[in-house]
């Protein structure tokens, strides 16, 4: 079974009920709105995606006001970090 990164966020954001408000995608990034710092969780669910996907895959998080939002995107693949 082929899961894509989208597919994977989406199946964690459901598994964390109420504390994910929404999940959206937009040019290549995957955000996530959050009622709490969910950074512990991202960082486990960014290495679940490298390991699907075969693709590094990273996160941001910001907190604007009284919610968090987490950016997942793409790590940049360079000879430098590749062979690192």
């Amino acid at each position: 079974m082929n899961f894509t990164v989208i597919e994977i966020v989406h199946l964690w954001a459901d598994s964390r009920g109420t504390v994910i408000d929404m999940v959206f995608p937009s040019k290549g990034k995957i955000y996530v709105c959050c009622e709490a710092d969910l950074s512990k969780e991202a960082k486990k669910v960014c290495s679940f995606m490298t390991l699907v996907v075969k693709q590094p895959w990273t996160f941001q998080m910001q907190r604007n006001d009284d919610k968090y939002w987490i950016t997942f995107f793409p790590e940049k693949i360079s000879l430098d970090n590749l062979f690192a």
